[in-house]
């Protein structure tokens, strides 16, 4: 028997006992129903369609969580160039590579009960050496020291999580995300490139980094790779600045789905419209490899928008021609997730109010490349 759970009204509250109550999808409204029992219906004939997620940051666990509903066949590859909080102060003590990124993909495929999730994504507080460090990072830390390395490390947590899928890092090397400012200076480190909010003329990696060979391998077997939304410079191109994952994006048979962001950043994309993002990826990865690019037609409440406005932080707006892509083809439907404007929530450990609604995401991927 397959069960889903209703995640709104009085309903949202309400948790699994324990692993024997945990449902087999959730739905945010009563309307996503239907899309749940087709889902339900695809693992019951067994999906083998191969799916690579390629991202970082809090867009890739949320693209996640709506494709692992179509298959099991769904693998991660992550960005692990984190220089800052918890992964950055774990990267720079104990030398591995920041696990951050990893965790929040672990958890997000993770078919664990729920109380097992949450511990992952627990933050320590208050005046000990400890604050700012997630409980998972330091699992995900003293794994990789047990195990002699950070791979063997992250399929015994994969075991442990339960997970749906595979997570894997784009690179094992110990390498930092650069960048080249349009006034003529740079920064090393992912989290100085964030911190100087200046604009951004390109990015290269220091040193030059191998892909994960397992990695690439996925991209290779892949029936579909997706780059998943989030922050342009520093969690979706660093992947595809590692050359030989690079060239098996190009190389791969796949249908490859480019999922562009909701909201600007201003660290990062100020003012970016849809053929700005377009015109960035394609100095990296040129168009003519990539088949859709999905882009949100809705609008969100202007209580919302407002108070991006204020952050400096702006709706995308969508510019592109189709006539001008080529083969590329763009597909715009309502991608956001629909939330109480008067509600603050925490994603991943950051305030959030606009995102991508993952069961309509994943949807929307899908329906794309039928």
């Amino acid at each position: 028997m397959n069960s889903v759970r209703l995640l709104h009204g009085r309903f949202s509250e309400v948790k699994p006992k324990n692993i024997l109550e945990e449902p087999d999808y959730s739905i945010n409204k009563i309307s996503d129903l239907f899309d749940a029992i087709n889902s339900l219906e695809k693992k019951a004939n067994g999906s083998k369609q191969k799916i690579v997620a390629i991202g970082g940051g809090t867009g890739l666990p949320i693209l996640l969580n709506g494709l692992k509903n179509y298959t099991s066949n769904l693998t991660a590859i992550v960005t692990v160039m984190d220089s800052g909080r918890s992964s950055g102060k774990i990267r720079k003590e104990l030398h591995i590579l920041p696990p951050g990124d990893i965790r929040n993909c672990l958890v997000a495929l993770s078919d664990s009960e729920e109380l097992m999730k949450k511990l992952f994504q627990y933050r320590f507080s208050g005046e000990s050496e400890l604050n700012g460090h997630s409980f998972g990072n330091l699992f995900i830390a003293a794994l990789t020291k047990l195990e002699g390395s950070f791979e063997l490390a992250l399929k015994q947590v994969s075991k442990i999580l339960a997970i749906k899928g595979k997570v894997v890092p784009s690179t094992l090397d110990d390498v930092n995300l650069c960048a080249e400012f349009v006034d003529g200076t740079k920064a090393e480190g992912e989290f100085n490139v964030r911190l100087a909010g200046k604009k951004i003329k390109k990015t290269f990696l220091s040193p030059e980094p191998k892909a994960c060979i397992e990695a690439v391998q996925a991209v290779l077997e892949a029936d579909l790779v997706v780059l998943a939304p989030g922050s342009f410079y520093t969690s979706i191109t660093p992947n595809l600045l590692i050359s030989d994952l690079n060239d098996a994006i190009r190389k791969t048979k796949a249908k490859k789905v480019f999922v562009l962001n909701i909201v600007t950043q201003p660290d990062q994309t100020p003012n970016f419209k849809a053929s700005d993002y377009l015109n960035a990826l394609n100095e990296i990865l040129p168009l003519e490899f990539l088949d859709f690019v999905l882009v949100n037609s809705t609008v969100p409440d202007k209580r919302i928008l407002d108070l991006y406005e204020k952050e400096k932080s702006f709706l995308v707006k969508d510019d592109l021609n189709e006539n001008e892509l080529n083969a590329t083809k763009v597909i715009r439907t309502d991608l956001i997730e629909a939330i109480d404007p008067d509600k603050k929530r925490v994603l991943w450990e950051k305030v959030d109010l606009i995102r991508h609604d993952p069961v309509k995401l994943a949807k929307a991927i899908i329906d794309s490349v039928k």
